[in-house]
């Protein structure tokens, strides 16, 4: 059983959203608690590598664990108020990365109806292109 004040250092990185968001590196390191559910490291996640908003509001975020190209656990939308989860909802940080590298990437899915890609990602089908 995990200890409920034992941490993890997690490193957090996204795509870039334009050439001009390419100035400077994104990845960021931050702690979570082994027992924290995975909306909670999704929060401080995004607390430490902030994702960038679009103009028009309409982001959509595929949220990796292990890194870039890694598994997907949840979809983040600009539009929605809280990430859709891909895991089950008492998946833990200590059991995701007891078999994932120590590190979460938000890849930017550009406007794709977020839906879609959640549903793509659920049900094993084909990603919607992101410039859709």
């Amino acid at each position: 059983m995990e200890s409920s004040n034992e941490t993890l250092l997690i490193y957090a990185d996204r795509d870039s959203v334009c050439a001009g968001d390419d100035g400077e590196a994104h990845e960021r390191p931050f702690a979570a608690p082994m027992s924290a559910s995975v909306h909670q490291l999704i929060e401080l996640a995004q607390s430490a590598c902030c994702l960038a908003t679009i103009a028009g509001g309409h982001a959509t975020w595929i949220v990796e664990a292990g890194g870039h190209g890694g598994k997907p656990i949840a979809v983040v939308a600009q539009q929605w108020q809280k990430p859709r989860l891909l895991v089950a909802e008492s998946e833990t940080v200590g059991r995701l990365f007891a078999i994932h590298k120590a590190a979460v990437f938000f890849k930017y899915w550009c406007q794709a109806d977020p839906e879609c890609v959640f549903e793509a990602l659920m049900s094993g089908t084909s990603l919607p292109g992101r410039y859709a």
